[in-house]
């Protein structure tokens, strides 16, 4: 008699493969910035300062704006891009937009004549 896998033929095989997943979904929300690493059974993503997900044995795993541990399944990147886009709302930080464009310059003003003394 066989086991029964609870992967589908769409999780990532390792948890390099589910941070990379989580990174593509985090850029597409519009968040930059993004620094990953990996091991054989851990990967981590640093999201922003003071937010940083580590990745092993299925799940993603980080501490919310409170302090309180969050995970998350592997199997969706997009509800844990969804959850950590909220987090980053939350601690204030906006997405990235591009810039405004600069003001224009100022119109030069003509120097007075000077008067007679």
């Amino acid at each position: 008699m066989g086991t029964l896998s609870t992967l589908s033929a769409a999780a990532p095989a390792t948890p390099a493969q589910a941070v990379t997943e989580l990174h593509a979904r985090l850029a597409d929300v519009g968040a930059h910035r993004l620094y990953a690493g990996a091991l054989d059974r851990v990967a981590v993503l640093s999201v922003r300062r003071g937010l940083t997900v580590w990745c092993w044995g299925g799940l993603f795993r980080w501490r919310d704006d409170g302090g309180a541990q969050a995970t998350h399944p592997v199997t969706d990147p997009d509800g844990a891009a969804r959850r950590l886009s909220a987090d980053q709302r939350t601690a204030g930080i906006q997405p990235h937009t591009a810039p405004a464009a600069p003001p224009p310059a100022p119109t030069p003003v003509a120097a007075a004549a000077p008067t007679a003394a």
